[in-house]
């Protein structure tokens, strides 16, 4: 058993605030550089769908064209280590689709899925000095897909924002999720089952729930920053996605089960 891995199962209680949380993630990643690998690959990966999507005569919502009409800042936070894609596939434009077209729009979107989940799962399995099989990917896939269904459901941010005092108490009850379900994707590397990950992310973020949330604005504003650049998709999954997912590893590591 390796010396991370008891550090996960046995916790470290020690106050984290959100400056230390993400100067360890970085830490922790130029000691280990190699990491950035897969990242970097889904980040060519994702680059290219936005490409293919620009020119695909699936329906395709571009990211900047709410920019059109003037500054919108977006809390760009997916609930799991990714990159700030620059075109999004309604899936309710599949509908009705020709089957190739059905065939095509669905195989790209999946396809961005699972490079960020590989990705993922392999940089927190090397943070955590694991191992991890295709049981472990399967589990870490299913959850990326549910929380992007559910966010689909929901809308983005910046639509719970435009809904008025409807938009408030959803949004406040949106960042509270997002802050217990926070290590939920290192759980699930860790070796939990759904279920308890999900249960064990909500008892291992008491006490930390503000720092989660630090860290969770200054991904999600970053990513917005850095998506609005040219190049952002890449940028944001080779640089800023390595350091969500080693953060993770870093409150499980400094965290406990609460009851």
């Amino acid at each position: 058993m390796s010396h991370s891995h008891d550090r996960i199962d046995g916790g470290d209680r020690r106050e984290l605030s959100v400056d230390v949380v993400l100067s360890m993630a970085v830490g922790r990643l130029r000691t280990i550089p190699e990491v950035f690998v897969p990242f970097v690959v889904a980040g060519i990966v994702l680059t290219v769908v936005d490409a293919l999507r620009r020119y695909d005569p699936v329906p395709t919502l571009e990211r900047d064209v709410a920019r059109e009409n003037g500054l919108s800042i977006d809390l760009a936070y997916a609930g799991y280590p990714t990159g700030v894609a620059g075109t999004k596939t309604p899936l309710e434009s599949l509908v009705g689709l020709h089957p190739e077209y059905l065939t095509w729009g669905l195989a790209l979107y999946l396809l961005s899925l699972l490079v960020v989940v590989l990705a993922g799962v392999v940089t927190m399995a090397r943070a955590m000095d694991r191992d991890v099989g295709l049981a472990t990917v399967g589990s870490v896939f299913g959850y990326v897909l549910a929380v992007d269904f559910l966010q689909r459901g929901l809308g983005s941010i910046d639509a719970l924002q435009g809904m008025g005092l409807w938009g408030l108490p959803l949004l406040v009850l949106y960042l509270a999720v997002a802050v217990r379900l926070f290590v939920v994707p290192g759980l699930l590397v860790a070796g939990r089952g759904p279920k308890r990950a999900l249960l064990e992310s909500v008892r291992r973020t008491r006490g930390h729930g503000w720092t989660v949330f630090g860290v969770i604005l200054v991904v999600g504003l970053t990513g917005w920053a850095l998506g609005s650049l040219p190049g952002g998709t890449f940028a944001t999954t080779a640089v800023l996605a390595p350091v969500h997912a080693v953060a993770v590893v870093v409150l499980l590591e400094h965290s406990t089960v609460v009851d």
